[in-house]
C-alpha cells in the first residue's frame, strides 16, 4: 500500500515563507518609492499657498530642481517652464521633494520624514504584523511537528514491542517442553497497545486506508489472537511453515507501521490533523 509522499514538505514551507517575506519587503519598498515621488493634498495646498510660493521657489532653486533664474511667476526646469502648478504637474517628483523640504524647514514635520508623520508608519506596521504572523505560524508548526515526532516514535516502539513479544512466543512454541504452557499475556498486551495507536491514527486520517488496514491485520491470520492455540491445532509437520508465515507477516506489519510513522511526523504545510489521502 502506498503512503503520501512527504519529501520536500519542509523545503516547500520554507520557500513559501521566504516568498511572503520577500513580497512584504518588496511592497514596503514600492510603497516608500511611491511616497517619495508624491505629497498628499494637504501638503500640496500648503506649499502652493500664495504667501509660501517665494519660499517654495527658493527651496527649489536651493535643491537645483529648477533653474537659478526662476521666479514666483515663472519657473524654469529641464524641458519646460511655467507657473508652480504646471511645474507640479510636469515634475511631480521634484515638486514633492521641494515641498517636503519646505515643510521640514518650517518644522511642520521632521525634516527627514515624508509629507505626513504617518508616511513611514503604515509600511512599518504592515511589516511588523506580517513578521509576527510568520513567527507565530512557524512556532505553531514547530510545536505540531514536535508532537507528531513523539507520536510517530511511540507508534514505532509499539510495533517493535509487538514483534519482539510474538518472536519470543514463537521461540517458546518451537522449543516447548511437554506440560509447559506458553504465556500469551505479553503478546496480547502489545497487540492491544499497537491496535489502539493505529486506531488513533486512522481516526485522524480518515481518508487514508493504511492505518485502518494495519489495525485489521492484527485480528486476522496469521497474527490474530490465539497464536498458541493455532500452533497446537496444526499437525507437527505444518508448524514450521506456519511459524515462517507468521514471522513474514510480522516483518511486513512492522515495515508498514514505519511508513505510517514517517507520514505522521510530517504534518504538511497548512494542516495539523487533516486526513492524508493516498497519492
Amino acid at each position: 500500500m502506498r503512503v503520501p509522499s512527504v519529501i520536500g514538505r519542509r523545503a516547500v514551507a520554507v520557500t513559501v515563507a521566504s516568498a511572503l517575506v520577500v513580497a512584504v519587503v518588496a511592497g514596503v519598498w514600492a510603497y516608500r518609492r511611491h511616497r517619495a515621488g508624491t505629497v498628499d493634498d494637504a501638503a500640496a495646498v500648503w506649499c502652493l499657498a500664495a504667501d509660501r510660493r517665494p519660499a517654495l521657489v527658493q527651496a527649489a532653486r536651493s535643491l537645483g530642481v529648477v533653474r537659478p533664474e526662476s521666479t514666483v511667476e515663472r519657473l524654469g526646469w529641464p524641458g519646460g517652464g511655467g507657473g508652480a502648478e504646471r511645474w507640479r504637474g510636469e515634475r511631480p517628483a521634484d515638486f514633492a521633494r521641494t515641498c517636503r523640504a519646505l515643510i521640514g524647514a518650517e518644522q511642520r514635520v521632521p525634516s527627514g520624514g515624508g509629507s505626513s508623520p504617518w508616511s513611514g508608519f503604515t509600511p512599518a506596521l504592515l511589516l511588523a504584523v506580517v513578521s509576527a504572523a510568520l513567527a507565530a505560524w512557524f512556532s505553531r508548526r514547530s510545536a505540531v511537528a514536535g508532537a507528531r515526532r513523539v507520536e510517530a516514535e511511540e507508534l514505532r516502539a509499539a510495533a517493535r514491542a509487538y514483534r519482539v513479544a510474538v518472536e519470543r512466543l514463537l521461540r517458546e512454541l518451537e522449543q516447548r517442553r511437554p506440560g509447559v504452557a506458553p504465556d500469551e499475556g505479553e503478546v496480547q498486551d502489545r497487540r492491544l497497545e499497537l491496535a489502539t495507536r493505529l486506531r488513533a491514527v486512522a481516526a485522524a486520517h480518515r481518508r487514508w486506508p493504511l492505518p485502518r488496514a494495519l489495525g485489521e491485520t492484527l485480528d486476522r491470520e496469521p497474527l490474530g489472537a490465539g497464536l498458541a492455540a493455532r500452533w497446537t491445532a496444526r499437525p507437527p509437520q505444518e508448524r514450521s511453515g506456519w511459524a515462517a508465515e507468521t514471522r513474514g507477516a510480522l516483518g511486513r506489519l512492522e515495515a508498514e507501521v514505519a511508513q505510517v510513522a514517517e507520514v505522521m511526523q510530517e504534518p504538511g504545510l497548512f494542516r495539523t490533523r487533516t486526513s492524508a489521502g493516498r497519492r
